[in-house]
């Protein structure tokens, strides 16, 4: 086993790891001893060495007038993880100070249309919430408009990423309307969402189409997983009326089938 390597997944930097390996196997002993059984020259073990006594992996004493230094017990490691979480924590506080100034930036040309591409089931996951959460909108007069297979969705997303989506949506306080294919499951209505179970073999959809407000996303759920979101408040309007034009008939279909 690496343990260089290992450190370093757990948050160690490669010097630090080295450092911190050498000093724990030394015992206890002078920066000049750790420097040469870590391979990293002096002044800079000298850095690394306070970086390990600020995380707590390393601490001092002193013996005829000179520094030195003690690896803290392995089970010190875990404290990293704090420290990691804390970080974390602020730079969450501070994205969230200058999210309002970058989307002044964001597409200051607002007549301009906005493409943008996704890949992998990351990319997928990315499209949809953004899809969902900007755009132009008035979510009591605009529905979400929806074309997908549910067989493909349920098997490309795990159930609690399909709840993510649901609740996403619903806190833009829209309800949705849905053409879907199945072979395995057929949707009811709920007061959110209306949807129509549309035969796989007429009208397939190997394609997730959603339409809200400005925005069109396309997702492709083949073997190559990519996405397209377009903002552009023409084409959503176009692709609106596609899908209204599609649930009637679809709709119309329905009933004669009864």
């Amino acid at each position: 086993m690496n343990l260089t390597k290992e450190l370093q997944n757990i948050g160690l930097t490669d010097k630090e790891a080295k450092v911190y390996l050498a000093a724990l196997e030394l015992g206890q002993d002078s920066v000049q001893n750790i420097a040469k059984k870590s391979g990293v020259n002096r002044a800079t073990t000298y850095v690394i060495l306070n970086s390990l006594i600020q995380k707590g992996l390393c601490s001092t004493y002193e013996q005829d007038k000179k520094t030195h230094y003690i690896a803290s017990d392995p089970g010190q490691l875990e404290g990293i993880f704090e420290i990691q979480k804390k970080e974390l924590e602020e730079k969450q506080k501070y994205l969230k100070t200058i999210v309002s100034q970058l989307q002044l930036i964001n597409n200051k040309q607002t007549n301009k249309p906005v493409v943008k591409f996704y890949e992998g089931k990351q990319g997928l996951i990315n499209c949809f919430m953004e899809f969902t959460t900007s755009g132009n909108l008035d979510p009591k007069a605009d529905n979400f408009r929806l074309v997908f297979s549910k067989d493909k969705l349920d098997n490309l997303f795990t159930e609690e990423d399909r709840k993510k989506f649901v609740n996403v949506r619903l806190t833009k306080q829209a309800k949705s309307k849905a053409l879907y294919n199945s072979k395995n499951v057929t949707m009811t209505d709920t007061p959110e969402s209306s949807r129509i179970k549309v035969s796989e073999e007429q009208s397939p959809f190997p394609c997730d189409i959603g339409v809200f407000g400005d925005n069109v996303r396309i997702l492709s759920e083949g073997k190559k997983l990519s996405g397209i979101l377009i903002t552009d408040k023409d084409v959503a309007t176009t692709m609106r009326s596609l899908f209204d034009l599609a649930w009637e008939a679809a709709q119309a279909r329905a009933k004669k089938e009864k």
